[in-house]
């Protein structure tokens, strides 16, 4: 089945959405260090081949020069794109500079030639969770545990964001590679909407066999994806939809019934608790259905993620380091956070991602001040930690609150990053002209809102040799003295 579309239209997104894409420099956060330049993409970029291709561009797979990392790119050609396709393409990669989750496609890098928009993403090799679907017919109730929690959080992080996906179905939800435990990775904003608090989306679009009953009626709201994800869990324990027919006229009236069939086949051998939550998600009156949060809190859900967690021990070495952590000027923490940001590895961030899950209680996609102390507790490390020091330093946006971006930063072993390939790889991206020296102009292009003071002062303390740029070398071992020697 395709999309459903009609002539209502959602609500405007507001003016710092329209247009072109410009970064916020007030403070340090990973959407600032989303570049978004023109040129031709084959300067970075060397294409390795074709990994998909939809109605609006194409998907490669391709191995950025500078770094050596491989990288997801989506060709779309701008002559495909109308007015409002376009529009709401710059509010798809607007959304997902401003996401920080570890269930989240990361976005990397936007460019823009004279034909073309180029979107430079991570690589996602695991496949599509429908193709696990159809080769496993169904899933046990571990394994769906596992991947609705995964997909929840995400969407509950984008919901404390007043972000709506609106499309979510196993296709867009994809594994990260092929290992067991890979995470699950939520994908294509292409219509997702910013809903202010209180108000209502209006267009009917989505996958049909996903979308919940209100969205055809026109006036609905962010529990539209919890009806989505219920009906990707009872399509994962039961290798069947909840809602088919002949027509789509059909479905759509099985949808608005919405009472999905739990006795027969093989929903007797299904726990109680599972299928609790799936009508709790599966509810046609979306005020009674579960939110989010809900989910998360389900019996169910808590019951075996908290196995997942008695498997995966929390990282105390990790933890030390994020009480260690200290890096006293706005431009240190900028040159981690970029590092972190956009040349780390999957395999670099798996314990810590599993560390961020454990200590994110609510599954909000960040850490609150109480999370962190439970988690020091937990530990017995509660009376060595100063939890409000830790927050204030590793707090780098001003939120109140460790986004993901900024707890890996704190929470990497930096006197390893600053030896091995990851700063390589860094100090190649900030190196635009590609001389393997880097000037004040590159640093500042990739580097948003840091003061000429402390731009002169970096540049007094790093160019060791008095040229007026910084080599590797230099680049080195100012981090080594700022970072591991404070």
């Amino acid at each position: 089945m395709g999309c459903c579309n009609s002539q209502p239209v959602d609500p405007p997104v507001s003016k710092g959405n329209q247009g072109r894409l410009r970064a916020d420099s007030s403070n340090i956060s990973k959407g600032n260090f989303v570049r978004t330049t023109k040129g031709l993409v084959r300067d970075h970029f060397e294409i390795l081949k074709t990994i998909g291709s939809g109605g609006f561009g194409t998907v490669f797979k391709v191995i950025d020069k500078r770094t050596g990392l491989e990288r997801a790119i989506k060709e779309i050609p701008k002559s495909k794109l109308g007015p409002s396709s376009e529009k709401q393409m710059l509010l798809e990669v607007e959304l997902l500079k401003e996401m920080d989750h570890p269930n989240i496609l990361k976005l990397f890098e936007v460019i823009e030639s004279d034909l073309c928009y180029y979107i430079v993403s991570e690589l996602l090799t695991g496949g599509e969770l429908f193709d696990k679907v159809l080769k496993d017919m169904r899933f046990s109730e571990k394994i769906a545990a596992k991947y609705i929690h995964d997909i929840v959080t995400a969407i509950n992080y984008c919901h404390q964001k007043n972000i709506v996906h609106r499309d979510l179905k196993p296709e867009n939800l994809l594994l990260l590679n092929n290992n067991p435990n890979a995470p699950l990775k939520v994908i294509d904003f292409g219509i997702s909407q910013k809903l202010a608090p209180g108000s209502k989306l209006t267009t009917a679009i989505g996958t049909l066999y996903y979308m919940a009953p209100e969205v055809f009626s026109g006036t609905y709201d962010e529990k539209c994806d919890i009806w989505s994800s219920g009906v990707i869990l009872y399509l994962m324990l039961s290798g069947r939809p909840p809602f088919i027919g002949n027509t789509e006229v059909e479905v759509l009236k099985k949808i608005r019934a919405g009472q999905p069939e739990m006795t027969k086949g093989i929903w007797p051998s299904i726990s109680e608790d599972a299928k609790d939550l799936i009508r709790k998600m599966i509810c046609v009156d979306s005020a009674s259905r579960f939110s989010a949060s809900d989910v998360l809190n389900h019996r169910w859900i808590k019951q075996h993620i908290s196995g997942e967690i008695e498997d995966n021990p929390i990282n105390t070495q990790a933890f030390e380091q994020l009480n260690k952590f200290r890096s006293q000027s706005k431009l240190e923490k900028s040159i981690l956070t970029f590092i972190t940001a956009q040349v780390s590895t999957p395999s670099e961030e798996s314990d810590l991602v599993n560390l961020f899950k454990q200590l994110d209680k609510n599954g909000d996609g960040r850490l609150s001040i109480k999370e962190i102390s439970d988690g020091s507790a937990i530990l017995g490390l509660g009376s060595q930690l100063d939890v409000m020091e830790i927050m204030k330093n590793c707090d780098s946006d001003g939120s109140g609150f460790i986004d993901y971006t900024e707890f890996l930063t704190a929470a990497t072993t930096w006197n390893k990053v600053i030896q091995k390939e990851e700063l390589q790889r860094a100090f190649k991206l900030y190196d635009e002209g590609g001389d393997g020296q880097l000037s004040l102009s590159e640093l500042r292009d990739c580097i948003p809102g840091i003061e000429d003071s402390e731009w002169s002062k970096f540049l007094s303390e790093a160019d060791k040799d008095g040229n007026g740029v910084i080599s590797l070398e230099e680049f080195k071992q100012y981090l080594t003295d700022k970072i591991l020697n404070a």
